[in-house]
């Protein structure tokens, strides 16, 4: 592993490992309202190697759980679809999401539990929408981002921006993850646990050293403020 010495800059080796600060848990781990639930959890952890996708299904089942109040192995059919109709209906789930809802419900009923007769997961449909998302010009980009007072927000945000950053990825980051002599950021276990690099502007990499100055984190970019006075001597030792 690379030095840590944080006596003027983030680090700019390009080889580091790291493991971000905000990983998800296991569910595997989890306080478990029901034995089912628990199994479905060993399941997702024999399924899958990112804690995050884990966490997304079991959450799933755990409002599905939570809607009903019971048991979520109790519950029949018609109850399920009842509960689809209700998040579709009246929530207004995004498609995303329902699709989500859908493959979680699919694995813990029908492949766990074994109920392969259900015919509701085959009746489910959700497709996106096909609409043009908003694009802001790069004046009112500027306008936005120069309306932000507080640094600690501004700076992730220009980052992600100008980066394409995943909100995770950007929050993650560490001094080992920047090479700015090289002008690239490394983004350790992204979605899919895939490692990847992307450019760095020389303006943004300046602005991240003086941001890291302020705080002076052994590790963090972007540690946690905390809660307390905001007076700016304050924060930077609680960032600490």
């Amino acid at each position: 592993m690379k030095s840590t010495n944080t006596s003027s800059h983030p680090s700019s080796s390009s080889t580091p490992y790291r493991t971000t600060a905000r990983d998800y848990d296991n569910p595997v781990d989890y306080q478990h309202p029901f034995p089912s639930m628990a199994r479905f959890a060993d399941f997702l952890a024999l399924h899958y190697d990112a804690n995050r996708t884990r966490h997304a299904y079991y959450r799933q089942i755990r409002l599905l759980h939570e809607h009903f109040k019971v048991d979520p192995s109790s519950l029949t059919e018609d109850q399920v679809r009842e509960y689809f109709l209700f998040v579709k209906l009246r929530k207004l789930w995004k498609p995303k999401s329902i699709r989500q809802a859908l493959a979680a419900t699919r694995m813990f009923y029908a492949t766990l539990l074994g109920h392969t007769d259900w015919t509701l997961f085959r009746q489910i449909r959700a497709k996106d929408h096909d609409s043009l998302p908003a694009v802001l010009s790069r004046e009112q980009v500027r306008h936005l981002i120069g309306r932000i007072r507080l640094r600690r927000y501004r700076t992730p945000i220009k980052l992600i921006y100008c980066c394409g950053l995943r909100l995770s990825e950007c929050l993650g980051l560490t001094i080992h993850d920047i090479a700015g002599k090289e002008n690239k950021l490394y983004l350790r276990k992204s979605k899919g646990l895939k490692d990847r690099v992307v450019p760095l502007p020389t303006s943004i990499y300046r602005e991240l050293q003086n941001y890291w100055r302020f705080h002076q984190h052994p590790l963090l970019i972007f540690p946690n403020v905390g809660r307390g006075e905001n007076h700016p001597r304050s924060v930077a030792a609680r960032m600490r």
